[in-house]
């Protein structure tokens, strides 16, 4: 084989490995969703905790200078595990969940913490949702794919259930678990958005 030859070949290879590598990066357009150009919404907002079972957790959306701070106290005490969240009915976005591929936050300042980004579908189960979890880092951005998100029951994995099906999408929340009583006390995660991801 001919030097020359062997320079094609390896050229041609080196062509068609980029071409896969450039198949499989796909760039998202964001839409704009809660906070940055479009409204936060705060008074559509509804607090979901483990005040439910009996608990005693909080949890708050309100404003702060550049955008939303999501705050309250985590308390298992009294159930040996809690959660605290912000549920927030999808109708009220300017866009549909059927036409987007997931989800972006711009984050502004956290603590350390692992939170969850919730979704629950029409007419589920009480206790199932899908969820994606994740510790949010100060001035950085969050991307979650909807085919990312796990499907959960009661806190734990839900093998059983199908993949999550976008257009069933009903309600989007923030939450907090103290995945028993590994995390407890009062948490604040400060957002300035989030946006769609299309």
């Amino acid at each position: 084989m001919s030097a020359a030859f062997r320079r094609v070949v390896a050229a041609a290879a080196f062509s068609a490995a980029t071409s896969v590598v450039l198949a499989e990066t796909r760039h998202f357009a964001t839409v704009p969703l809660l906070g940055g150009s479009a409204d936060w919404r705060f008074s559509s907002w509804r607090a979901i905790t483990d005040q439910l079972r009996g608990g005693v957790s909080t949890a708050a959306l309100e404003p702060c200078g550049g955008g939303a701070r999501f705050t309250g106290n985590l308390d298992p005490s009294k159930l040996s595990a809690g959660f605290a969240g912000m549920n927030l009915d999808v109708k009220v976005l300017p866009v549909s969940f059927s036409d987007l591929d997931g989800l972006k936050l711009g984050v502004l300042d956290a603590d350390g913490r692992e939170y969850t980004l919730l979704l629950k579908l029409k007419g589920g189960e009480s206790g199932s949702s899908y969820q994606v979890r994740f510790v949010p880092q100060k001035q950085t951005e969050f991307e979650a794919l909807f085919k990312d998100f796990a499907a959960y029951r009661r806190g734990r994995p839900d093998a059983s259930a199908p993949p999550l099906d976008k257009s069933e999408i009903e309600t989007l929340a923030i939450q907090i678990a103290s995945n028993f009583t590994q995390q407890s006390g009062r948490f604040q995660l400060e957002l300035q958005s989030i946006a769609g991801l299309k």
